[in-house]
Parts: C-alpha cells; structure tokens; sequence
C-alpha cells in the first residue's frame, strides 16, 4: 500500500531511536544491529533527511503472521504454548523511563500513540510466530511494493527504518486508520497481522540511497 500524507501529521522525536537499545528475549543489549547495519542508529533524524514542505509517503504491507502461526501450530503438535510475558525486569524498567520520557516532552500525545500495555499475562508460543520462519516472505513483499514506489517517483527517497529516524510509527499508523500491536509473541489469533512500513519523500540531502 502506498498512501500519500501531510508530513504535519507524522509524530517524530528523536528519543525514538533509542528504541533500539531496549532489552529483549535472547538480547539484553538491545539490538545487535544498532551502529553496526546501514539504516540503523545513530543516524540523522527525520527533519534532516526529508523536506517537510513537501508531500510524504507511508509505504507498506502486511503480512498474515496468525495464518502463519496455525499452519505452525497444527504442523507442530509438540511445540508448547507458554506463559507470557517474559520480559527481563530491565526490558521492563527500560520501557516505562522511555515512555516517561516521551510523555514528559509531548502531553499533547494522546494515549492512541502508545503502545498498549500488557497488564495480565497470556499464552502463545514464540516458536510459532518465530519471524526467522516468516520474516523473509514479508521483507519480500515489502520490497516489491517499495521498488514501485520508486519507478513511480524516481527523484524521491526511501527511509526503510523510519523509528531510526525518530518518527512514531504507532502514532503515525494510527493516523491511518491502523493499529500497530506490539505484545510479542501475540494471544494467538488466524487474524493477527504483522506490518512492515517505509516512509518516502523529497530529500534534502543524498543521504539515503535511492
């Protein structure tokens, strides 16, 4: 899908970058791409990258990760559901300063433009929705409709990684009409959806490769 936007109504801050550094299941470092792969931060924030005069867009797809996990589930008998979360206690406390943070900076924010909170625990099974298993049919897709993007506008630029660049994409998909789930791995259901999204625009600089 590609939805041509008012750059007015993408909700940015750079704190969002740091996003990157939150601990999670198998890393408690953060990421092991932060610094390291292209596109990834620290990197230049969105305001330097695009011209904000002009129109913007919202490039992406969705994968059906539910479908995805009952052909797993039913093809897998013997993997177990679990108790969920499992959150590392810092994953925990690093989550809530960062949203402190945040909602410090913009108590504009309405509350649609924060993840929802996972108060009570669920089960699920992370090997069916493992994205080693199903990540790469999705990244597939999403190039697809990324290269049509750029035939059809040549002269613009992709930012594949938009949060490195500070922009909120809960509250920007939000804006659309979507509503990114972050509770992982998700109370199973064959609707469940994952999304993968681009921002494309007018560049100010040739920072980012076409």
């Amino acid at each position: 899908m590609i939805i041509k936007i008012n750059p007015s109504i993408i909700p940015y801050d750079n704190l969002l970058e740091s996003l990157c550094r939150a601990p999670y299941h198998g890393h408690p470092q953060g990421c092991p791409d932060y610094g390291k792969k292209e596109g990834c931060p620290p990197r230049k924030p969105f305001e330097d990258i695009f011209n904000l005069n002009k129109d913007m867009y919202v490039i992406y797809t969705e994968f059906l990760v539910g479908e995805f996990a009952e052909k797993m589930r039913t093809t897998h008998p013997n993997w177990k559901e679990f108790n969920y979360p499992d959150h590392l206690k810092k994953t925990n406390n690093f989550m809530q300063s960062f949203e402190n943070k945040l909602r410090e900076k913009h108590p504009d924010w309405p509350e649609e433009y924060y993840a929802k909170k996972n108060n009570e625990s669920w089960s699920s099974a992370r090997k069916w929705y493992n994205p080693r298993r199903w990540q790469h049919t999705a990244k597939k897709n999403q190039r697809i409709e990324e290269n049509k993007f750029l035939n059809e506008h040549p002269e613009l630029i992709l930012d594949k990684c938009p949060e490195a660049s500070g922009i909120n994409l809960t509250a920007l998909m939000y804006e659309l009409g979507i509503e990114l789930k972050w509770q992982w791995p998700p109370i199973h259901d064959i609707k469940n959806k994952s999304y993968i999204i681009s921002i494309g625009g007018h560049p100010i600089t040739p920072e980012l490769d076409k």
